[in-house]
């Protein structure tokens, strides 16, 4: 990467490998709208987290000895941002729409600049911030112009606009802690630390429950697997060979493939302003890319 930032090797395939985890991402939404009627948000998330963990165990096991306890911290301060985002996201929804959950948690395309200037000290450039700006303005249409629902600003807005900054600070963290770090185990920790979180705030609402339709686990497992484990150990090694803000304009593709995912597998349309979103989107992305070129 050229330009003030920070020079990384590789980061053609970092891209590639972040535009998978933004697919995997995208085909999450239909399948937790399925899952959720039959289970709370709170048992569902600690389910999905329990069997990541439990796949991962044995290798875990295996290397038990290179997790070092600056390996723990730095896994841990990455996972409390994992599952606060999640909980804060979660709990939001209970009080506001999906569409309006999605634009605002959609500002940590915007704050990921902002802030890796404040904190980091990186200023990423001219084309990645115009990249940023178009991506967010993607993310508007795409997912709040064709709410029908007008709601005022209400305390789920709130903690949604906590998550947006939480999402982009656990962007900044493995930007921060990954390059030159033991990816699975950056990866491991900080879903064992989301895992537990999830157990904690499950448990203490009483809503442990493990009596649930064979469907339930099933969606589950594919949670696990595709968007937790393969998703984070590909966003864990993306991020040691990327930028921050690089990184968040990639995953704001996330709304795009869940759009298309939702079209193909169950007929919604996506409406003209949606295509507008997604290619605004895209646009921003291409706009970063020149940015490396420049």
């Amino acid at each position: 990467m050229k330009g003030r930032g920070k020079t990384y090797p590789g980061h053609w395939v970092a891209d590639g490998v972040l535009l998978g985890v933004s697919a995997f991402w995208g085909t999450s939404f239909a399948i937790v709208k399925e899952a959720l009627p039959l289970t709370t948000p709170a048992n569902f998330l600690f389910i999905r987290f329990a069997m990541a963990c439990l796949f991962l165990l044995p290798l875990a096991w295996a290397r038990r000895e290179t997790f070092s306890r600056e390996l723990l911290w730095k896994g841990g301060v990455i996972g409390i941002f994992l599952f606060t985002a999640f909980l804060t996201q979660t709990w939001g929804l209970a009080f506001t729409s999906a569409s309006r959950s999605g634009f605002l948690t959609g500002l940590s395309v915007i704050l990921v600049p902002l802030l890796s200037i404040l904190i980091l000290r990186q200023m990423p450039g001219r084309l990645p911030l115009i990249g940023a700006l178009l991506a967010f303005t993607g993310l508007y249409l795409l997912s709040a112009a064709d709410q029908v629902q007008a709601l005022p600003f209400n305390i789920g807005d709130v903690l949604t606009l906590v998550c947006a900054v939480l999402w982009a600070g656990h962007i900044l963290a493995l930007g921060r802690f990954s390059p030159g770090g033991d990816t699975f185990g950056l990866a491991f920790l900080q879903l064992l630390t989301a895992g537990v979180g999830s157990l904690i705030w499950a448990g203490s609402m009483g809503e442990l429950d493990f009596r649930l339709p064979p469907s339930v686990y099933g969606s589950a497992l594919y949670l696990a697997v595709a968007c937790t484990i393969l998703a984070y150990l590909g966003q864990t090694w993306a991020q040691a060979r990327t930028s921050p803000t690089r990184t968040a304009v990639i995953l704001s593709l996330e709304p795009v493939f869940a759009a298309f995912f939702a079209w193909y597998w169950i007929g919604e349309k996506m409406g003209p302003w949606g295509w507008a979103g997604a290619g605004c989107i895209l646009a921003g992305i291409l706009m970063v890319e020149a940015g490396k070129r420049a």
